[in-house]
């Protein structure tokens, strides 16, 4: 059976420039490029000059690559463009944002080399090359001979410089003719040519299994090459580099000063031709100073016409029609502009700022004279300015000259060239000059004419460290070899030897006669004239470290080393490599099968881990410190670090997804695993501790880490990594086969926010949800590990983590149900939902479901809107679930059948989730008021007396649902204040009493939907009955839901018209178009606050709202609220607005002390997901261009949460950030509506 096509994926980003990045690709591969997060969203196009298929590659020639979308959603993070890669080379891309260039890079595709009669692959890192100096091969008809040492050494490639004739420098690149065979390889009577070469080299590959290669570098083309007089703009000039003239001019100066020194001109100024002495190279100095310098003036080049520049500013000033509009700024000063051609005293000033800096006081000739006067002075400044700087860069000009000159004719180890003359000038030229020599003036003149001046090309030069006097030895510090140096395969090294005066041969190179290269093959270490050991370090049984310094390290010094590792750890690689490829054929190369392995690991990982339940996948990927200190347990401390954030193995892959695109192998994560096997021994134990099928996957990590532990200490890190990413990989395919059609077949974002599901459904050793009815069908149950008993084994979802993941602060009703139709409903855990929904009906009391769970027993009724919420997701689970209306009769079981009575256990009463719903209905509509039980600071430390007083109820008028008070909270923005010091203790930020819109719509989506079905009798109650006034009464569900509709936008909206007869407070609102956040609270201002709530109704209840109203609404919420990860929680305009949440801050201030800000500013999360839904839904009623702009900014910013869900290493979405997105971190790192309402959000895209 085939593999499959291995496909490499490269993310574009916007601006990000990668062109000095080159990705490196293999035959065969797909490359995918794929929108990153800053482009998703947005209309980009990919272009590149990868050719069709067949067609010949031009590097010009560029194409577009049409977009695929596998999953066919909005959603962009798995749409991609491709290239089938067959042909190697090196190719570019690049993309455009609709016509403007966003970013671009280059890939290069790696050749495939046959060798041999058979023509079989030679692989890339197998290639053993050789160099050959083409220049010292000599006739064509002897390299055969020459390179049959390459053949009997083993190489497999051998690397010709340069084959084209060489350049009168004959250095090996340095090419005259760049497309001829080299005559020097030719005989007098026998001429070879391209053709022979090509008869080599097929004999070499076909016969000699050895590939040849040879490499051209253009720019180093030899001066007295043809092509480049034909081709002068190649090279940079005088045309093209206007900044090399005075460099030129110098450049000659110094050609001509060396042509009279070799004639004798100089010769009774002190410096004769043959220079021998300190007292010539001082006379060279003083010529340079008092005759050439002086002569060529190169600071005209710099300065400015000091003539024609005050007569142009007199002109100026002279002026008939002149206004003096510009006033002085002190920033700008008079200052020289360089002459782009770089002509003398070309160089001007900026007239404007001459002008507003030089004013006459009046407009006589006297008062302009003096004027003129001033700004001569300060031009002949500025150009002083720039000779003295030309002067210090003549300074060096003239110590490198006469260095050059000492080095070359004086110094005991220079080549004493004698006699200054044409060939042996002062100094190398440093330009072309392909004319006949005249005068320096003549000469200069030519540098203003293009088709001469072209021809003036610059040289480049290369430098060399002298072998003789450097060593690197103290320089490099004591190198450690992983495994055990069987040999010095190989050293090579320069030394001094005794040799006759040099003298240079015309027909040879040759120079350095005092130096050779000393080769010595196949020794031991302790013959090496170069390292010695320093140590052998044993770390376990089978590794050996060798510790080795350096004593005669010399430049060009080469060391190769044969090691190996020990027999056993072989073979214990080879068994790795092998239970390896279930995961990836990368590790057939190199493995070993044996029989006597453990048995589990003959069984393949997926099927083991396929028995996993989503809940235990929580236990074997996740669970944070707290989760697992719970169960006695706690995540895995590195050392010089920090714990792990999970201690299941997503805590170990969110770190090694950082060390692996670095290969930082100097981590402390991969030095703890080198050190010793406590992590290896962790991951494993941790697992086998727990039972069933869990146990059973860490039998097999235990079985692979057996083998893992008998290879050396370097390797760990490397197959921890291998089998760690096969585990992890497989355990996320299972878990997304175990949810809903929309996550196995949605995008990668959608897969990877599903795992939140995985990450906050949990069963600790305590499970956190009360018991269930028994009478219920399909309760997973377990057996308790120390009672030996049944008990049953239903997930809670934890509201975030770690602040909120344990105990009796794991589980909130609130939030609980914003998030389950996310978490549960979306990623199809049907059962799992339903269980949570009647095990919280069961704790029902008062008509309120808990805020606070507490297993029931221990709840909190503090809060108003949960009981909503929970409505809500019965409401969805009913349209969500096949059969989904069947939960309505299903039994809950009453802990609390009455308010005041004690705890029943499960089963002791049960009644239909409907009767359940209905007391809810009615409690409301009779009116809730209660204390809570135990008030006081044993259940609360910060609320005051009055606080604890709950109550809710639904207005008579309106049918609105009302509550609370004004010293608590009864909603999600329930910050209560808790300093002292800023006297804000036990006073509500946001108490949100009265109406709070969102409860408003919650309430009018349930009324709504029980209407309906009673409507169809699938619902038997049609109306509540209370009693009001002594007398009973009735409210049908027909009138309540009518009441909600008519008085909804009546009383909520804030309208445009200042003389709207419906505002009863005008003089509070200071924003108009909005929808209010509150009816009726006790502090009348607060109704006006702009916050994100009344997105929450829209969503739920979009009847209640008028398209454009509500279109107008969310524009302004765009523009006050919407932040770059989450919804800033109060309008910025607020007087209270503060985005900074620092919960241990305590000061004087009274808004912020002690978190009191907490709802007051800070960019939360999950209402984001309501505001981006309520945009799409709208958006469609406000027709097709109004949707599609939508469309595209809900794709940008679901991109910035794809962005952090990717490097955070929680793999979650945090409870807030500060204001415009910044790290809060008193945040939880991963919240359980963060990624819930982000993942109904592309749900409904």
């Amino acid at each position: 059976m085939g593999h499959s096509k291995q496909i490499r994926i490269l993310l574009l980003n916007e601006m990000e420039k990668l062109e000095k990045t080159l990705f490196r690709l293999e035959q065969g591969f797909e490359l995918q490029f794929r929108l990153g997060p800053t482009l998703q969203g947005k209309a980009v196009t990919v272009f590149t000059n990868y050719p069709f298929p067949g067609e010949p590659f031009n590097r010009e020639k560029f194409r577009s690559l049409e977009w695929e979308n596998p999953t066919e959603r909005e959603d962009d993070s798995d749409k991609y463009c491709k290239l089938n890669l067959q042909q190697a080379g090196s190719f570019q891309y690049y993309f455009l944002q609709g016509n403007e260039k966003s970013g671009g890079g280059y890939i290069v595709v790696d050749p495939i080399l046959h060798v041999g009669a058979d023509n079989h692959v030679l692989p890339l890192d197998c290639v053993t090359l050789q160099t050959f100096l083409a220049k010292c091969m000599g006739p064509f008809d002897e390299w055969e001979s020459r390179l049959r040492v390459a053949k009997e050494s083993g190489y497999n490639m051998i690397h010709f410089t340069p084959l084209q004739t060489l350049g009168l420098s004959r250095s090996c690149y340095s090419l005259a003719n760049q497309l001829e065979f080299s005559p020097d390889f030719s005989r007098p009577n026998k001429k070879y040519t391209w053709n022979d070469v090509g008869q080599l080299v097929e004999k070499l590959k076909k016969e000699w299994n050895i590939l040849c290669i040879t490499d051209v570098v253009y720019n180093h083309t030899a001066a007295n090459s043809k092509w480049i007089h034909e081709h002068p703009e190649s090279a940079y000039n005088l045309v093209n580099s206007p900044h090399l003239k005075p460099a030129w001019v110098l450049d000659r100066a110094l050609w001509h000063l060396s042509c009279d020194v070799a004639e004798g001109k100089y010769k009774e100024k002190g410096v004769p031709a043959l220079i021998e002495n300190d007292h010539q190279m001082n006379c060279i100095r003083k010529i340079i100073w008092e005759d050439i310098f002086p002569k060529i003036q190169l600071w005209e080049f710099f300065q400015v016409d000091v003539h024609k520049a005050v007569e142009q500013f007199r002109g100026l000033l002279t002026q008939e029609n002149r206004k003096i509009t510009t006033k002085p700024d002190p920033k700008k000063h008079l200052k020289i502009i360089q002459d782009p051609e770089y002509r003398r005293l070309g160089c001007t000033v900026d007239m404007n700022i001459a002008l507003a800096t030089f004013i006459p006081h009046d407009n006589g000739p006297a008062a302009i004279n003096e004027c003129c006067n001033w700004f001569r002075k300060r031009i002949e400044e500025l150009n002083s300015e720039k000779h003295q700087l030309v002067n210090y860069h003549q300074e060096q000009a003239v110590n490198c000259l006469l260095g050059n000159v000492f080095y070359e004719r004086l110094a005991g180890h220079g080549p004493k060239l004698g006699p200054v003359t044409r060939k042996h000038p002062l100094v190398t030229r440093y330009f072309t000059f392909p004319f006949e020599e005249m005068t320096l003036s003549a000469e200069e003149s030519m540098i203003h004419h293009p088709n001469k001046a072209c021809f003036l090309m610059a040289h480049n030069g290369t430098a060399f460290r002298n072998p003789k006097t450097s060593f690197y030895s103290k320089e490099v510090p004591q190198m450690c070899i992983p495994g055990k140096i069987e040999e010095v395969v190989l050293e090579a090294r320069t030394i001094e030897r005794n040799a006759k005066p040099y003298r240079k041969d015309e027909n040879f190179i040759n120079g350095m006669p005092n130096i050779t290269v000393e080769i010595r093959e196949h020794i031991q270490l302790s013959e090496s004239k170069i390292v010695k050991q320093a140590g052998v370090a044993t770390k376990g049984p089978n590794e050996y470290i060798q510790e080795i310094e350096f004593e005669n390290l010399s430049p060009g010094s080469v060391i190769i080393f044969r090691v190996s590792l020990d027999p056993h750890a072989q073979v214990a690689v080879g068994i790795l490599r092998n239970h390896l490829t279930q995961f990836s054929p990368h590790f057939k190369s190199g493995s070993l099968a044996v029989d006597n392995s453990d048995p589990i690991l003959k069984i393949p990982f997926a099927f083991i881990a396929s028995k996993l339940t989503l809940a235990e996948l929580n236990q074997v990927l996740y669970r944070c410190e707290a989760e697992e200190q719970e169960d006695g347990g706690g995540c895995y401390d590195i050392p010089n670090w920090s714990s792990l954030k999970y201690a299941g193995l997503q805590g170990l892959m969110s770190v090694l997804a950082e060390i692996r695109p670095k290969n930082d192998l100097g981590h402390p994560f991969c030095d703890n695993l080198r050190s010793g096997d406590w992590m290896i021994d962790y991951v494993s134990n941790r697992l086998i501790s727990r039972s069933g099928t869990i146990a059973e996957v860490g039998k097999w990590l235990q079985a692979m880490f057996f083998y893992l532990k008998q290879i050396p200490r370097y390797l760990i890190p490397c197959y921890f990594d291998a089998i760690l990413i096969g585990a992890y990989t497989t355990l996320l395919d299972i878990a997304w086969k175990q949810m809903s059609s929309f996550v196995q077949n949605g995008s990668t974002f959608v897969k990877h926010l599903s795992l939140g599901s995985v990450q906050m459904c949990g069963v600790g050793k305590c499970p956190s949800l009360p018991r269930l009815s028994p009478s219920l069908m399909d309760v997973p149950y377990r057996l308790n590990e120390i009672t030996k008993e049944k008990e049953q084994y239903c997930v809670s979802l934890a509201a975030g983590l770690p602040h909120f993941s344990s105990g009796i602060f794991r589980c909130w009703g609130r939030d609980t149900f914003i998030a389950l139709r996310g978490l549960l409903l979306i990623t199809g855990r049907y059962l799992e939902a339903r269980n949570i929904i009647l095990a919280f009906a069961g704790t029902l009391r008062h008509g309120l479901i808990p805020n606070l769970l507490g297993e029931g027993t221990y709840a909190r009724y503090n809060c108003r809107d949960a009981v909503w919420w929970w409505l809500q997701c019965v409401q969805d689970y009913c349209k969500f679930v096949p059969n989904g209306l069947d939960i309505l009769k299903c039994p809950v079981s009453r802990m609390y059948p009455t308010d005041d009575s004690a705890p029943l256990s499960a089963g002791t009463l049960d009644q239909p989730l409907f009767e359940v719903i209905q007391e809810v209905m009615q409690r409301h509509m009779q009116g809730i008021q209660f204390r809570e039980r135990n008030a006081g600071p044993q259940i609360d430390r910060n609320m005051k007396d009055e606080g604890f007083n709950i109550t809710a109820g639904v207005d008579e008028e309106t049918g609105f649902v009302y509550g609370g008070n004004r010293l608590n909270c009864g909603t999600w923005m329930d910050k209560m204040g808790e300093s002292d010091r800023a006297r804000n203790r036990g006073i509500p930020a946001t108490p949100r009493d009265g109406s709070a819109v969102e409860i408003v719509g919650l309430s009018k989506s349930t009324v709504r939907w029980l209407l309906e079905l009673s409507k169809k009798r699938i619902f038997p109650y049609h109306e509540v009955t209370i009693r009001r006034h002594g007398k009973v009464v009735t409210i049908s569900y027909d009138e309540w839901n009518r009441k909600i509709q008519d008085n909804f936008e009546k009383l909520f909206y804030v309208s445009e018209d200042p003389s709207d007869s419906n505002e009863k407070h005008p003089n509070l609102v200071h924003k108009r178009g909005i929808y209010k956040d509150s009816y009726g609270a006790s502090s009348l201002w607060c109704d006006y606050q702009l916050r994100p709530n009344f997105t929450i109704a829209m969503v739920v209840a979009p009847e209640l709202f008028t398209a454009e109203k509500a279109w107008k609404a969310l524009e302004i919420a765009e523009k006050k609220l919407l932040g770059p990860l989450g919804m800033k929680t109060l309008d910025p305009d607020d007087m209270v607005y503060c985005g900074i949440y620092d919960n241990a801050l305590d000061n004087d201030n009274y808004n912020l002390a002690k978190g009191f800000n907490y709802h007051q500013g800070p960019e939360w999360l999950w209402p984001v997901g309501y505001f981006l839904r309520a945009k799409l839904y709208f958006s469609k009623l406000m027709g097709p261009e109004a949707n599609a702009k939508t469309v595209f900014l809900v794709k940008n910013v679901l991109s910035r949460h794809y962005v952090h869900l990717e490097r955070s290493p929680w793999k979650g979405l945090p409870e807030l950030t500060n204001e415009n997105g910044q790290y809060c971190p008193f945040s939880c790192e991963t919240q359980a509506w963060s990624i819930a309402t982000i993942l109904e959000t592309l749900y409904d895209l």
